[in-house]
């Protein structure tokens, strides 16, 4: 049978920022009971439409029990560059939170590694803010964090301080300009490949393109870690 279609709710924005050149950043922070409680697990998403347009999937870049929540948009395709048009104030329609997210308790006790990719930072920003609330759960906590030029990081400052509880923050560049970057150089999987971390008794969530997911799928299994102990939130 197919499934319900979803109820969408006008909600006002309290913040918009831009994040970097082509994400940008969206927060609500009048967020009703019902719509707040199916928000229970990090990486779930939620639908937004725009006028009678098809609605888009975008996941929540904040965890659960915030009391708010949080987009990092990607311009590029109408309903996005849409959004990140807006200005707080204006109202978004958005359904409840859905999917299952991350499956965090597969993690606990164990030595965690976070994969992103460009915009996949937002459900791992959902993750790491999990982790942080009960950070005595979890080993050794790293995040490997790739963008295509040394501007597109987001949520830079915050990352500042997510390594100072005790999350290993690591960055690369794909692309990056000649002489804008002196840090690491290629993708996130090659990044993993060149430190060989021990990762046999360790969980791994991953966001990014398809290959970007094979890819650290392959480094992990290289390392101990089985494909199937590297999850997606989808």
């Amino acid at each position: 049978m197919p499934s319900e279609p979803p109820v969408f709710h006008s909600l006002a924005l309290a913040e918009v920022r831009p994040e970097t050149g082509e994400l940008v950043y969206l927060a609500l922070t009048q967020v009703p009971a019902e719509l707040a409680a199916a928000h229970t697990a990090a990486g779930q998403y939620v639908q937004i439409q725009e006028g009678e347009g098809k609605p888009g999937f975008f996941a929540l870049a904040c965890g659960p029990g915030r009391g708010r929540f949080e987009f990092l948009i990607k311009r590029g395709a109408p309903l996005a560059d849409a959004l990140a048009a807006k200005k707080a104030g204006d109202a978004i329609r958005l359904s409840a939170p859905a999917g299952k997210g991350y499956p965090l308790a597969q993690a606990e006790g164990k030595d965690v590694c976070l994969f992103a990719a460009g915009s996949g930072i937002a459900p791992l920003r959902a993750a790491v803010h999990a982790i942080l609330k009960d950070r005595a759960k979890y080993g050794k906590v790293s995040l490997y964090y790739g963008v295509r030029a040394a501007g597109g990081f987001a949520f830079a400052e915050e990352m500042r301080s997510w390594a100072a509880q005790g999350v290993e923050v690591l960055r690369v560049c794909s692309q990056p300009a000649p002489g804008s970057w002196d840090g690491a150089t290629g993708h996130v999987q090659k990044l993993l490949g060149e430190r060989k971390p021990d990762l046999s008794k360790a969980c791994a969530f991953a966001c990014g393109m398809k290959g970007m997911v094979e890819g650290v799928k392959a480094a992990c299994a290289e390392l101990g870690l089985p494909p199937e102990r590297v999850y997606q939130n989808f």
